[in-house]
C-alpha cells in the first residue's frame, strides 16, 4: 500500500531491537504498526518474547496501536510453498 514500509527489527542478540525500531517510527510520526514474525512456528519467541516486547511498547507510546500477525511459517501461502519446495 501508499505510504507502507517494511523494516527489519529483532528481537534480541541483534539490532536494530523491536523497541528502537518502534520508537524511531513513531519519533517520524508512524501511529501503526504490523509485526510480521519471520519464524517458522510458534515457538518461545513469538509465545513470551514477543507479546512482552509488544506490551513495551504500548506502555511508552499508548497511542501506537500495534499488531501482531501469527508468524510467516503459519501463513497458507508460505506454508503451500514450503511444501512445493521441498516436494521437488
Amino acid at each position: 500500500m501508499p505510504g507502507e514500509r517494511i523494516v527489519l527489527a529483532f528481537l534480541e542478540l541483534m539490532q536494530p531491537s523491536l523497541p528502537d525500531c518502534a520508537a524511531s517510527l513513531y519519533g517520524e510520526g508512524v501511529r501503526s504498526l504490523r509485526v510480521v514474525p519471520v519464524f517458522l512456528g510458534m515457538g518461545g519467541h513469538v509465545k513470551d518474547g514477543l507479546p512482552k516486547l509488544a506490551a513495551e511498547i504500548r506502555a511508552r507510546h499508548p497511542d501506537l496501536a500495534i499488531t501482531v500477525d501469527p508468524p510467516i511459517g503459519e501463513q497458507p501461502g508460505v506454508t503451500a510453498a514450503i511444501a512445493r519446495a521441498i516436494a521437488k
